[in-house]
């Protein structure tokens, strides 16, 4: 995924759990075997791979 927003993203969960933003992130936290962010112009680019489970 990507967007033009400046900035790198972060986790969205606070202590009451009411972020408005970062929700995403956790899904891929989750279930990603490898996460990270690339720098895109604009933006930025979050990718993540998933091993193959046989």
């Amino acid at each position: 995924m990507h967007d033009s927003g400046g900035g790198w993203p972060r986790l969205g969960v606070g202590e009451d759990g009411d972020a408005e933003s970062g929700r995403g992130l956790l899904i891929v936290v989750a279930l990603a075997d490898k996460w990270g962010v690339a720098e895109r112009d604009p933006g930025k680019v979050v990718w993540c791979e998933f091993a193959a489970r046989l």
